[in-house]
């Protein structure tokens, strides 16, 4: 059981989240909606902004994007991301459709995961 919720919380950390949120399910469930909603396309964005060596557009999208997935600390989705805005910023994208894969693939477990929360599971249960 430990190692399962060690693997949940490297995917979205809910339990820091919520405290981020000062305990409001409600307004960390529209946070996650909004970005599970919105992630596929802007990958697509980012994609296609490599694929054209727009350094500038991968590197504002990517940080974009980091800083959603932050918000419900989404910890492996927020690394990739920062290794490609990071990796972007130095004016180069070579390894860039890796990392994107790797934010990709973050993306899949966290769209896996947050259909499977009980938002009124996890406000009647956090506790700071």
């Amino acid at each position: 059981m430990k190692n399962e919720i060690a693997e949940i919380d490297s995917v979205m950390n809910l339990s820091e989240a919520m405290g981020n949120m000062d305990g409001d399910a409600e307004l960390l469930q529209e946070i996650v909606g909004i970005f599970m909603q919105t992630g596929a396309e802007q990958l697509a964005t980012l994609d296609n902004a490599i694929a054209a060596g727009d350094v500038r557009e991968v590197a504002l999208r990517s940080h974009g994007m980091k800083g959603g997935a932050s918000n419900f600390c989404a910890r492996k989705f927020v690394a990739a991301a920062l290794k490609l805005e990071l990796l972007a910023k130095t004016g180069s994208l070579d390894g860039a459709p890796e990392l994107l894969a790797t934010m990709k693939a973050s993306y899949a477990e966290l769209e896996e995961l947050t259909v499977l929360i009980n938002w009124d599971e996890v406000a009647q249960n956090w506790s700071r």
